[in-house]
């Protein structure tokens, strides 16, 4: 195509139209060689004052069915690794390198998927996937930005991490970036950082940690709350005899009960038997008195056994009791 002092001239390559089939295909191909094949490039004109042409490739349009693809693919071997495809926006000595975009076509009904996979493999390891920010010499190094979609009507996307199943199923690490160590791992099983020498995890408001079963808490010099308030202890109450005399069921770590008899008199005991499904032999109970009137209930025995604790109560004031009182209890196994 001839040059000019303003713009240089047009290339057209086109197929042939068809009104009643398919269009013509177009092909354009290199030639083969007995070393190496012979190369195809591409490349926009130059610009001195404005910028550089651009290289646009297209699928064709439907009316009434689906556009055209644009398929890019490296080229096959029999005998060796199979060519790269790279995509690489170039450098700029003084400015900002280009910017490399991969995004799907906006819609009315749902956008196209955007899906980044290596391939399989059935005799060795499949290939990795490797997202990386450009390193800086006088800068912050740049973050990675994972972003789901928003919803200004409902729910916005989530975001997952997923490791690979197998015999044993993968798991998601967290690498030292100047050691190249892992200090942490979660897997379906284990969230374990042990490679850190402490952690910190601060929010502005409430933290809440729940087990369907048991939540163990270790700690080799033991477990600080930092001079906080504990509150929430599991509580509950009842009352001696309610169901059968001498007997009272508070299955709680914590409670009140309070006794049968409305009079204890002057060194008189009472035996109380409290069922409890938290208590077990091991277990250390405190039973205090909580309230009387007129009178000084204290507790001389506080026995745990397998579900209970044996309770007995003598009043060493020299006046009896002219109502019930209470007892509190704390179980800690």
């Amino acid at each position: 195509v001839g040059s000019g002092d303003g713009s240089g001239g047009f290339l057209s390559l086109d197929s042939g139209v068809s009104s009643s089939g398919s269009g013509g295909n177009l092909s354009l191909s290199s030639g083969g060689g007995d070393s190496a094949g012979g190369d195809i490039t591409m490349i926009g004109g130059s610009g001195l004052s404005l910028s550089g042409g651009s290289i646009s490739l297209s699928g064709g349009s439907s009316s009434s069915s689906s556009g055209g693809a644009v398929s890019l693919s490296s080229g096959a071997s029999t005998s060796m690794n199979s060519g790269i495809l790279s995509f690489t926006s170039n450098t700029a000595p003084s400015g900002s390198s280009g910017l490399l975009s991969l995004s799907t076509g906006s819609s009315s009904a749902s956008s196209g998927i955007l899906s980044l996979s290596s391939g399989d493999s059935t005799t060795s390891s499949s290939g990795s996937i490797s997202l990386s920010a450009g390193d800086s010499v006088s800068a912050s190094g740049s973050p990675i930005n994972l972003n789901a979609g928003a919803n200004t009507g409902g729910l916005g996307g989530s975001v997952y991490l997923k490791a690979g199943t197998g015999t044993s199923s993968g798991s998601v690490y967290f690498v030292n970036p100047s050691t190249n160590s892992n200090f942490g791992v979660i897997s379906d099983s284990t969230f374990d950082f042990t490679g850190l020498s402490s952690m910190s995890m601060v929010v502005s408001g409430s933290v809440q940690l729940t087990s369907s079963t048991t939540m163990t808490l270790t700690a080799t010099n033991g477990i600080s709350l930092g001079d906080s308030n504990v509150s929430g202890f599991e509580t509950g109450s009842g009352t001696v005899g309610a169901i059968v005399s001498g007997e009272v069921i508070v299955n709680k770590m914590a409670g009140k009960i309070t006794s049968e008899s409305s009079i204890l008199a002057a060194s008189d005991t009472d035996t109380i038997t409290l069922y409890n499904s938290r208590v077990t032999t091991s277990s250390l109970v405190m039973v205090n008195p909580s309230g009387a009137s007129n009178c000084q209930p204290v507790v001389y025995l506080a026995a745990p056994a397998s579900g209970q604790v044996n309770i007995g109560v003598k009043n060493i004031a020299g006046t009896p009791c002219n109502q019930a009182y209470s007892l509190s209890f704390l179980v800690i196994n």
